[in-house]
């Protein structure tokens, strides 16, 4: 019988990510910015904060000042002075100007709230990933809220 003081071995989840290291240079590689944190653009259909496993296209020459957000599970204090805290496309958009990184895919994404993680895991993201890789980015800025 093991010590109930005894530290239990780690066990990994059979759905880790894999990890992926960048081999390239920042400064060619296209990044893509993909958000869990409700964003989109003023006009677009908005997140159902009770629950949302669909994600919104964000185009390249969208601005912060332009986005808008739908969520009540995470602190607005620091989105609400500057949306590039959790989608910070003006502040890629200047790395792209000084030569730090190669510049913005065409279209960016985020995704709304939502513990349907069965549909998320199975459709939703499969699906999200497949845009993703169609704008063939170097390097993908992952971001929460």
């Amino acid at each position: 019988m093991a010590d109930p003081g005894e530290a239990k071995p780690l066990e990994l989840s059979r759905y880790c990510v894999p990890f992926t290291p960048f081999a390239g240079r920042l400064e060619d590689a296209s990044i893509c910015i993909v958000s869990t944190a409700g964003i989109r653009t003023r006009d677009d259909k908005p997140f159902d904060t009770e629950g949302d496993t669909t994600w919104r296209v964000i185009p390249a020459e969208a601005e912060a000042k332009d986005l808008r957000y739908d969520d009540s599970h995470y602190d607005h204090g620091c989105v609400d002075r500057d949306m590039n805290c959790v989608f910070p496309i003006d502040r890629v958009r200047e790395l792209a100007a000084e030569g730090r990184v190669g510049g913005l895919t065409a279209r960016h994404f985020s995704l709304g709230y939502s513990q349907a993680l069965r549909e998320l895991r199975a459709t939703t993201i499969p699906a999200l990933v497949r845009e993703i890789d169609r704008e063939r980015p170097g390097a993908v800025l992952l971001t929460g809220g």
